[in-house]
């Protein structure tokens, strides 16, 4: 229910932008001097209306002016229509409340044909009345935009602050380039971005759109605040595989409280559920916040992530507030295990793992409106999908992308069964699961043979075992492996007997996956790096930083109203920069068509918008209200941009282009509206049911 609610809100919200579009033109023909007939609100079908001399009726009150006098009161000159005492304008309500309509006498959009003689009509009235008659729907989308900005930032708006959380490895933003002699490369979680390109950062849709803005191949220069220095840092952004356009591989930082967004909540509460702090258990579940870790005051994940280090694997006492901040409840959470992040040679992909050894893919959870709810379970193992055996994470990511809008059959490892299924993929190559790894078996999936060191790359101790996809750890120097997580536990106690900087030879049991296949021991040596990335291996929090809300910044004007005109100025005029950069970028091909989104797709996004409350729908429509004006103002044969370059030809030459080249222009820009408004709905309805 409130997501209808929050969909009826944004669909009356984005008529009534439409809605001051088309008054702007009334108004502004009002002025000028042009009849206009008709003004409607809404479109469709006309529900009720009134005119001067019939009054409120249900349906058109021009359908009873044809009854009583036989013509349309367009078809009346002034006087005529004076002496049967009908006003001017028939006001109506229309069905669909998306938007409106003026009908001006000699005007009708993509109908050139559609001229008059009279002295009152569009065509007869000066170019300088008709321009602003044109762009006066334009204007007054730009000053409703102004105010909703006005209004938005006087009460406040939150965003997420423009502080850097995860960082996806081997990506531009880990391997950014330090500009500052003696600075390590790359940025690193609690980074607060200051300016990029000497453009100031105020949130992190800031740095999103500042990456997916970027000109192809170009790199971008960042200043960031970390601890007391301010460095600055230089990347190039890359095609981001899931969501089509440039990123630099970076999340924004966490808080302490679990999400509350529709989209998530379910995804939420089986996280907790797992961990028993759900509805049968603590209570916990969205919007809950944690506020104490074994008596220390938390706020942020980084702060839950450094208690879970600190614990060494010991059982944390976590202080809860349920969402309505009524309850506290404190429970016992184990801290879960590290595992080291192996960035492939190539720097295209990464997989957590022990000296090069990955685990098997685990499905940890399905995604809202998955379609493989019916053919996995929560738990399987994926050990075969399509022509894959023992696939890494990374692996299994690539391949379903490869194979988009695709069934693949599947074994997966079920409660210690081998079961065959499939694996249905949607048209991103996405399958709408989770993934984890299956830490608690032996099995092994394919090893990550070379990895990214620096600038180089370096061999693994697992090149040497050569162990095989599928095949299983059965010991480390004798003593017996059940699985990673107690590898791991046995790597990491070498390493400190070793210490840091020494080298270690191990002798490492090894089962293939065949059938007849005997243990078979291989050696290996563990090089100080690689003992270096076993003495960093910690723990963490067991609720994974994705399922709790950004860090929030409140954009505000401190209720000042000079101030708030002045953000709404600024913001009306970086959204208009932008959307004209939409357009070069799509152009360039460093944005997709595919990202670009139809009235489905906004009141889709508009609804999850909703979430955030009132005054970021305010905020929405403001964006919105300043594309319709850009939009409007493209020089498209039957767009106010299109009406006024003909305009402008006509004051140029003294006439006006030929109605046979008015006819082919408006039957042109139909068919690119037509077809872009079909491809934006194709887009739309993948997105959500894809």
């Amino acid at each position: 229910m409130s997501a209808l609610a929050g969909f009826i809100l944004v669909l009356l919200g984005f008529g009534f932008l439409i809605f001051i579009h088309e008054l702007g033109h009334f108004l502004a023909a009002k002025w000028a001097g042009i009849r206009a007939d008709g003004f409607a609100i809404g479109m469709g079908p006309c529900v009720c209306s009134y005119r001067r001399g019939i009054g409120f009726c249900a349906g058109s009150a021009d359908a009873q002016v044809v009854r009583r006098f036989g013509k349309r009161p367009i078809e009346m000159p002034d006087a005529e229509r004076e002496r049967n005492g009908l006003g001017e304008t028939e006001y109506s309500l229309r069905a669909l409340p998306l938007g409106g309509y003026v009908r001006m006498l000699g005007q009708e959009d993509g109908n050139p044909e559609a001229t008059s003689s009279d002295a009152r009509s569009f065509g007869m009235a000066s170019v300088p009345r008709r321009a602003v008659v044109i762009l006066a729907g334009i204007t007054a989308n730009l000053i409703l935009a102004i105010v909703l900005f006005l209004v938005a930032f006087l009460v406040g708006v939150r965003f997420p602050a423009p502080t850097i959380g995860f960082i996806v490895p081997g990506s531009p933003a880990a391997t950014a380039e330090p500009l500052d002699p003696g600075a390590p490369a790359g940025l690193v979680p609690g980074d607060e971005v200051i300016s990029i390109d000497g453009e100031p950062t105020r949130t992190f849709v800031d740095l999103r759109v500042a990456a997916a803005m970027a000109k192809p191949e170009e790199a971008l220069t960042m200043t960031v605040q970390r601890g007391d220095a301010t460095l600055g840092y230089r990347m190039v952004p890359a095609r981001d595989a899931g969501s089509g356009l440039l990123s630099i591989g970076v999340d924004p930082a966490r808080s302490s409280a679990l999400t509350d967004v529709r989209d998530s909540r379910e995804e939420v509460v089986n996280a907790v559920a797992r961990l028993g702090l759900g509805a049968d258990g603590a209570g916990i579940g969205p919007g809950s916040r944690v506020v104490e870790v074994n008596g220390t005051p938390v706020s942020t994940h980084a702060e839950l992530e450094l208690a879970a280090q600190r614990s060494q694997g010991a059982s944390m006492q976590v202080t809860w507030t349920t969402a309505d901040g009524t309850t506290r409840k404190t429970v016992a959470m184990s801290p879960e295990r590290d595992y080291a992040m192996l960035v492939h040679a190539s720097g295209q992909a990464a997989d957590r793992g022990l000296i090069g050894l990955t685990p098997l893919p685990r499905v940890l959870e399905f995604a809202t409106g998955s379609a493989n709810r019916e053919t996995l379970a929560h738990g399987d193992v994926l050990m075969r999908v399509g022509d894959l055996d023992g696939p890494s994470a990374s692996q299994l990511v690539a391949h379903l992308r490869a194979n988009p809008n695709t069934r693949l059959d599947a074994t997966v490892l079920r409660g210690g069964e081998e079961v065959a299924t499939t694996i249905r993929t949607d048209r991103n190559g996405r399958a709408g699961i989770y993934l984890d790894g299956a830490w608690n078996l032996p099995r092994v999936a394919a090893p990550v043979e070379d990895v990214r060191d620096g600038d180089s790359s370096r061999a693994t101790p697992a090149k040497a075992l050569g162990v095989l996809p599928l095949g299983s750890v059965v010991s480390l120097d004798g003593a017996p492996v059940a699985s990673l997580a107690e590898l791991r536990d046995m790597l990491v106690a070498r390493a400190r007997e070793a210490g840091a900087g020494a080298s270690v030879a191990l002798r490492i049991g090894i089962l293939d996956p065949s059938p007849e296949a005997t243990p078979h021991e291989v050696g290996t040596t563990l090089e100080p790096a690689d003992l270096e990335s076993l003495l960093a291996l910690g723990h963490s929090f067991p609720i994974a930083e994705t399922f709790f809300d950004p860090e929030f910044v409140v954009l505000e004007a401190d209720g000042n109203p000079l101030t708030a005109i002045g953000m709404g100025f600024h913001q009306t005029l970086v959204m208009v920069e932008q959307v004209f950069l939409t357009i070069d970028r799509v152009a360039r091909g460093s944005v997709g068509a595919d990202q670009l989104q139809g009235p489905v797709g906004i009141l889709h996004t508009g609804t999850k918008v909703a979430d955030e409350g009132f005054m970021y729908i305010v905020f929405f429509l403001a964006l919105i209200s300043v594309n319709l004006a850009v939009v409007n103002l493209l020089p498209i044969p039957i767009a106010d941009g299109g009406l006024f370059v003909f305009l402008m030809y006509e004051w140029a030459t003294g006439r006006p282009p030929s109605i046979a080249f008015q006819n082919a222009a408006a039957m042109a820009g139909i068919a690119l509206v037509a077809g872009l408004f079909l491809f934006t709905f194709y887009n739309d309805l993948a997105r959500l049911f894809g």
